[in-house]
């Protein structure tokens, strides 16, 4: 992993330590965020971050790169980061609308 990409991944961490019970999984493809279940996706590449979150609407607008309906209530989105100052306000929210979705899922059951 490249110095720029370290950065945005330790941005991302930083953002994600305010978030209660998450639990950060390791794996051979991508590191995976979950509380209930699985928010947010991380796929390294070699000159980028790719996050993969699902949301209830379709948000399909730069820099949104994949928006793939996969149920009734569920879109899939995939953003790429390849340097800090394209982690803003706004791919937050998504994250942030991410965990909140599952959730809110969680103590809807």
């Amino acid at each position: 992993m490249n110095g720029n990409i370290q950065h945005i991944f330790e941005a991302l961490l930083s953002h994600l330590n305010t978030y209660e019970n998450i639990n950060i999984t390791y794996l051979k493809t991508c590191v995976q965020l979950n509380t209930h279940a699985t928010f947010l996706s991380i796929y390294t590449k070699r000159d980028r971050l790719e996050l993969e979150f699902q949301l209830e609407r379709e948000d399909n607008f730069f820099p949104i790169f994949m928006c793939q309906r996969i149920s009734k209530n569920r879109v899939l989105h995939r953003v790429a980061l390849g340097d800090l100052s394209e982690f803003d306000d706004q791919i937050k929210i998504w994250i942030d609308d991410a965990y909140c979705l599952i959730e809110k899922k969680a103590t809807d059951n």
